[in-house]
């Protein structure tokens, strides 16, 4: 496997520190004369620029630690655990490392490069349609709490018109898991989604749903007057420069992306469509799963939130609203009641507006982020985690595929082969500065 390979590259990493060395030779730090009170410096704000190359000893990082993080997945792959994987870290807006290896189809030759695509699953649910509902919102175009029923004429029930697009965001919309409907054309399946009844009171507690993020989708469509990818396109990802994210890839593109599968009902290779089998049969374009991206589009898309809604000059959503993407929105839940599993961390903890909240116990991020900390896993092995008192971001992207079946065992094999809480607790345990 050493041929595929695509090792860090240190003399990269360190050109920053010969700008470094210039800049402290012509303006050297005055040394003060005597005893006087001092201040500790506040930290700076986080970055809103682009994303931009550094070495990690220059933002307080530990080049030999990231490099063991990156082996330990190198070893897992390895023990064909997986057959790939890309990822990369970055702090203060700096990318410090980044690292691809393995094999973009399981048994076969072509390398995981760092622009392969990934299919990132339930990731989607917060870099396509949650942040698509919130451009929204700040556009006036829809509000937190207008009722669900207002953009989908279908969903009607019992209790369902207090349902709002805030429950629809905070995974506390009352539906279930999912129902999965394979039965009838495309507009029967929608129907029958929106007509499931409640499991529980809106706004009392959280159930992740797939349902629920198909059904705002769907809603966004409705609001936006466009289908969630193009609202996503031209909102979100163009904007950011997210060039290779794309919901569908075209043909063009298959030679880049990573496969998975086969699924429960397609027994041959997926490669360049979303795995999940319901939202292959919608078409592909969903609120819970299907869009494909890189390492370095969803970085940005990281950076983009932990600044606030603002990259590289462009403004994609409110402060206020960045904000409170990232917030617990789920007050009503406690998380020390309700994170006793890996499968509970993902069902049941408090949330955000599609972000998962860091809990301490069993959170797919590991065991050392910080309070406040928000990440968002995907079924087929991908995650990203954003640590904004470190200002820390990691994301990691595989082609380990969803577990079959996607039960509990499953979720938990999932993780423990992906080795993701070791990878991030690596991250984490490379800061050196003492955040």
């Amino acid at each position: 496997m050493g041929q595929f390979t695509s090792p860090i590259d240190r003399r990269r990493l360190l050109q920053g520190f010969g700008a470094l060395f210039l800049a402290s030779a012509c303006c050297p730090t005055p040394v003060s004369g005597g005893a006087e009170a001092r201040v500790a410096p506040r930290p700076p704000a986080p970055s809103t620029g682009p994303l931009v190359p550094d070495a990690p000893e220059n933002v307080g990082m530990s080049f030999a630690r990231l490099q063991d993080a990156f082996a330990r997945l190198e070893r897992r792959v390895n023990d064909e655990a997986f057959p790939g994987f890309a990822a990369l870290v970055a702090r203060h807006g700096k990318i410090v490392a980044e690292h691809a290896y393995g094999r973009k189809v399981r048994g076969g030759g072509e390398p995981v490069t760092l622009d392969t695509l990934f299919d990132l699953e339930s990731m989607t649910k917060v870099v396509s349609t949650a942040i698509s509902a919130l451009v929204l919102v700040d556009q006036g175009k829809l509000r937190l709490d207008d009722p669900v029923v207002k953009y989908l004429s279908a969903f009607k029930g019992e209790g369902k018109e207090r349902v709002t697009v805030r429950d629809m965001l905070r995974y506390s919309s009352g539906l279930p898991l999912d129902n999965r409907i394979y039965d009838g054309k495309p507009d029967e399946i929608w129907r029958k989604m929106a007509a499931t009844p409640l499991e529980y009171p809106p706004g009392t507690k959280v159930e992740y749903s797939d349902l629920t993020y198909r059904l705002l989708g769907k809603l966004v469509e409705v609001a936006s007057g466009t289908t969630l990818d193009v609202v996503a396109r031209d909102h979100v990802w163009r904007p950011l420069g997210m060039v290779d994210t794309t919901y569908n890839p075209p043909p063009a593109l298959k030679p880049r992306i990573a496969a998975t599968g086969p699924t429960e009902r397609r027994s041959t290779l997926v490669r360049g469509a979303v795995q999940d089998d319901l939202d292959f049969l919608l078409g592909g374009v969903c609120g819970c799963d299907g869009a494909f991206s890189t390492v370095k589009d969803v970085a940005a898309f990281c950076q983009m939130v932990l600044g606030g809604g603002t990259y590289a000059g462009k403004r994609i959503l409110a402060p206020e609203l960045a904000a409170e993407m990232v917030a617990n929105q789920t007050p009503f839940v406690d998380a020390g009641k309700t994170d006793m599993s890996p499968l509970m961390n993902l069902m049941s903890t408090p949330k955000g507006f599609g972000w998962e909240l860091f809990a301490p116990r069993f959170s797919n991020g590991g065991l050392r982020l910080s309070p406040g900390s928000y990440g968002k896993a995907g079924g087929a092995g991908t995650y990203m985690w954003v640590d904004p008192s470190r200002q820390l971001i990691a994301v990691l992207l595989t082609n380990h595929g969803l577990p079959q079946p996607f039960d509990e065992r499953g979720w938990n094999r999932l993780l423990d082969e992906t080795g993701c809480g070791e990878f991030f607790d690596g991250v984490v345990g490379a800061v050196t500065d003492g955040a």
